[in-house]
């Protein structure tokens, strides 16, 4: 038969493993009402009819009862339908297609003719449980396809490749089930395509023809005489002249100096070179040095020279990698003597700190309310009583004073004991146990009463004016009407001034009285000197931050106690308590901040030292901290440069000598030093390919 010889290109196998592959990494997603991921998978393909997949369970009926699942879905098959010639893109048939990439023989060159093209159609099948994993995966195919999407592939060695089209022709949705309607639904897309490829034929070869021999004899005898010769062969030198004698390849050998040519010396100076002639010199042979560590301790304890390098010209720069322990934050726990923190210690110190803070948890709050600071005085007893203020001096009403302070009554529990507030032993504020009728009384002098009540259950404020002889109340905004009620001493040294509860003999003052319930904040007393003259009714400022007084000021705010932290190398050593407030009932919690500083704060440090341009030894500065593992050691490659040199060439075509006009940098070993053939720019003939169409006359004989 005329085309039986034997080839195999393997083309439609490689044609179905290039369509499987566009699908063979496909993914779906399954995630919860919340949107968290819960699922990812990846959609198994295999070359086969989905009718082959489904009979899977027709073949095996235990399958249906079984505990062992028929078939996983999601799934993917695909299989090819038909091949049919394209007439539309033929190509010449005697065209050919050179495999230059291929090594040639007898100075031939290998080549197939123009491929057939045929088109492959094929179907893909997307089989599912639930309609949108299907469209997931459908979703991630046709967008690429518009309709086709061209693939290049290399379908024989030493092409070139070749584009590939694979066109979406359609897709086609349908439901199926093995039995009744409420028995397992299996979704099948079917996807078609055609793929337009193309078959190539068996390989061949063509010989070259490379030389021309032609002798002309006067007639066919084989005595006949002969008239003239023509040897064509190709190859011309640079001047476009004919040649006819090669000549002979000078060599040259190299010396290196610390990593650059310093010689040149000819071992054969050549012969028939000129100017055109060129020095080629190898590259540097420089090599990057191979350095790796050991750590102690999570430090870098050793190094070790696997390889030196070299050439180094200069000190080259190694970096260590930085540390890679897990960032840890430190943490401590505080102790307490009394109701105050008596010492932090330290139960874990972390890494990465340079300037650590931290935090200290207040006591508890004393007072549910507070209108000032971050506490208030409580009194939920009616027998409580509260040191405010001890005095150091006479104090006179002459020179006028007022008492001001913020009250939240809890109760207005009623009876005939008054609630007291504020009391010295010659002073004393209180409100009627009913009403919330604010009084305040002098020494034996009459009551002052209020013009204004409390509130309960809201925070009241209250000013108590004493000028000479003159007293008035002021409550929530509005002045009291003023009074006389006598001037002189109000306090003497050691009198105190007290909240709550005033009987017994704190207090001139007789009768069963008992302690407000509620809040007390902000009191302030202030030498005024003065009374503003106002009428009862009258509003005033209420101050909506804290006032203070000049004689005292109580906000009953919480003593929080003050530390200082120290870090070294990193670490958290120690919290030291300066002073440890009052007020807790149990150790409160201390919060260490997370670590401030960044690795490379940590990072070891080296220096090498070089020894005839190689790395001989490396010294460890700094061994760092906080290493997990041995860090990796980069050390900055050598410099490098190719050295380049010129040829000298004399009047008889030898080469005189060579110039060096780089040394370069980097050098190992001496570098091979190559010198071009003799008459440069000339064509070997072995480098003939097709369509060249030089040569030259080499030899003309006549009779």
């Amino acid at each position: 038969m005329a085309i039986a010889n034997y080839f195999y290109n393997s083309t439609t196998r490689k044609y179905v493993a290039l369509f499987g592959t566009l699908f063979n990494q496909l993914k779906i997603q399954r995630h919860d009402n919340a949107g968290v991921l819960k699922k990812e998978m990846i959609v198994p393909l295999a070359y086969a009819p989905y009718q082959k997949i489904l009979a899977r369970v027709t073949a095996d009926p235990d399958l249906i009862n079984s505990r062992r699942p028929a078939m996983t879905l999601p799934r993917m098959s695909f299989e090819i339908q038909n091949i049919s010639y394209d007439p539309q893109r033929k190509l010449t048939t005697t065209g050919k297609m050179i495999k230059r990439g291929k090594s040639e023989t007898d100075d031939a060159r290998p080549y197939v003719y123009n491929p057939v093209p045929y088109n492959l159609d094929f179907s893909l099948y997307i089989m599912t449980k639930y309609s949108e994993d299907a469209t997931k995966i459908l979703e991630q195919i046709i967008p690429f396809f518009t309709p086709d999407w061209t693939v290049g592939a290399k379908m024989i060695p030493d092409l070139d490749p070749i584009d590939i089209p694979i066109v979406l022709n359609s897709v086609t949705i349908e439901d199926l089930y093995e039995g009744a309607f409420d028995e397992r639904q299996m979704v099948l897309h079917t996807l078609t395509f055609t793929l337009r490829g193309y078959y190539f034929g068996p390989e061949k070869t063509k010989k070259i023809i490379k030389f021309v021999d032609v002798d002309m004899f006067n007639g066919t005898d084989t005595n006949s005489p002969f008239l003239e010769g023509i040897d064509i062969r190709p190859g011309l030198s640079s001047a476009n002249t004919p040649i006819t004698d090669v000549g002979e390849t000078a060599t040259a050998v190299s010396a290196l100096t610390t990593g650059s040519v310093s010689s040149i010396s000819l071992t054969n100076d050549g012969e028939n070179y000129n100017a055109n002639t060129v020095v080629t010199i190898g590259a540097p042979d420089v090599a990057n040095a191979d350095i790796t560590s050991t750590i102690t301790n999570g430090a870098v304890s050793d190094i070790t020279i696997n390889d030196g390098g070299g050439y180094f010209s200069n000190l080259p720069t190694v970096s260590v990698g930085l540390p890679d322990s897990p960032i840890t934050t430190a943490t401590a726990t505080a102790t307490l003597s009394g109701d105050s923190v008596a010492n932090v210690s330290i139960s874990n110190p972390g890494n990465f700190y340079t300037n650590p803070t931290f935090s200290i948890a207040p006591p508890p709050n004393v007072a549910a309310e507070f209108k000032f600071g971050d506490d208030a005085l409580a009194h939920s007893s009616e027998t409580d009583v509260t040191t405010l203020h001890s005095f150091s001096g006479y104090f006179n009403s002459n020179t006028g004073y007022k008492v001001s302070f913020w009250i939240y009554p809890t109760s207005f529990p009623g009876g005939n004991n008054p609630m007291s507030v504020l009391f010295a032993p010659f002073t004393k504020i209180f409100f009627t146990a009913d009403t919330g009728n604010v009084r305040f009384q002098y020494g034996g002098a009459p009551v002052v009463t209020s013009d204004t009540n409390l509130i309960v259950n809201q925070w009241n404020h209250v000013e108590v004016e004493h000028y000479t002889n003159l007293i008035r109340i002021n409550v929530n905004g509005l002045y009291g009407t003023q009074e006389t009620r006598g001037a002189g001493n109000v306090a003497f040294p050691g009198h105190t001034y007290r909240a709550g509860d005033a009987q017994g003999n704190e207090s001139v003052f007789d009768g069963a009285n008992r302690s407000f319930l509620g809040y007390l904040d902000n009191v302030t007393w202030e030498t005024t000197g003065d009374m503003p003259t106002a009428s009862s009714g009258d509003s005033y400022t209420i101050p909506t931050t804290a006032r203070t007084g000049d004689l005292f000021t109580s906000n009953f705010d919480k003593d929080l106690p003050v530390a200082t932290i120290t870090a070294t190398d990193g670490e958290v050593i120690s919290i030291d308590v300066t002073s440890g407030g009052s007020g807790y009932t149990t150790a409160p919690a201390v919060t260490i901040d997370a670590p401030d500083d960044t690795p490379s704060t940590f990072a070891a440090s080296l220096t090498p030292t070089l020894v005839n341009g190689v790395i001989d030894s490396i010294t460890i500065n700094s061994p760092g901290k906080f290493y997990a593992n041995a860090p990796s050691i980069n050390v900055s490659a050598p410099t490098s440069t190719q050295a380049t040199a010129i040829a000298n060439v004399g009047n008889n075509g030898d080469i005189q000598s060579i110039t060096i006009t780089d040394a370069g940098l980097g050098y190992r070993n001496p570098p091979a030093v190559t010198i071009s053939s003799p008459d440069f720019g000339s064509i070997p003939y072995q480098d003939i390919e097709f369509d060249d169409n030089w040569g030259i006359i080499k030899t003309i004989v006549s009779e």
